[in-house]
């Protein structure tokens, strides 16, 4: 479970009930991690839970950090479970036109999946595999895919998953609740790049669990 902290060096700010945020004195930043190094005065963060404790993720990096972290998790997951091969594929979006008819009339753009190249996501690995490990505990294990994934490979000897990893817009600057906590004078954090994608496939192979027989 996440939640919004801030520090502040004088006083807090007066949410006016808008919003759901932490505020703590700076010097308690101390005893907090951040992914950007020293903790920042007046810059919310997305407080996430770690195998080490908790540690902060600027609010306007977060969605962007969130994809990466679950596309290596999902890495280290296939890995450990042997595979022979692995690969990820990138998707994005798209709005396409509808065609003009009555049928079409007052309805929105269709929307589909466009596939990236040269995605800072993209990976292939081809090799023998190996014993297949238990990965658990999962870094993310409410995450769609992957406990099945773990499962379908120790429990069913699957020889072959995919997992797709959907990016979030659950903090963006330029949402709702980004908008309010601007207006209240924070800082959001976050740069101009973005890698736009949506939909990360990996797909990943496994060499057969099956034991040889031996020759009578």
């Amino acid at each position: 479970m996440s939640q919004l902290v801030v520090f502040y060096d004088d006083e807090p700010v007066d949410l006016k009930k808008r919003v759901e945020l932490q505020q703590a004195p700076l010097p308690e930043a101390g005893q907090s991690r951040s992914v950007d190094g020293v903790v920042r005065e007046a810059l919310v963060y997305v407080q996430v839970s770690g195998e080490t404790g908790p540690f902060l993720v600027p609010f306007g990096e977060y969605d962007e950090w969130s994809l990466r972290d679950r596309y290596n998790e999902a890495i280290r997951i296939m890995n450990t479970l042997g595979a022979s091969s692995i690969s990820c594929q990138t998707f994005r979006e798209v709005a396409r036109r509808r065609r003009m008819g009555l049928k079409f009339k007052n309805q929105g753009p269709a929307f589909e999946q466009e596939r990236v190249e040269n995605s800072g996501f993209d990976f292939h690995h081809s090799g023998a595999g190996s014993v297949a490990r238990d990965p658990r505990p999962l870094r993310w294990s409410d995450e769609p895919g992957f406990a099945a994934a773990v499962s379908s490979v120790l429990d069913n000897q699957a020889s072959k998953v995919e997992i797709n990893i959907r990016s979030h817009q659950r903090y963006s600057v330029d949402g709702s609740l980004g908008l309010q906590l601007k207006k209240l004078g924070f800082d959001l954090g976050g740069g101009e790049h973005k890698t736009g994608a949506t939909t990360l496939h990996i797909s990943a192979e496994f060499p057969s669990r099956q034991p040889q027989r031996g020759w009578r």
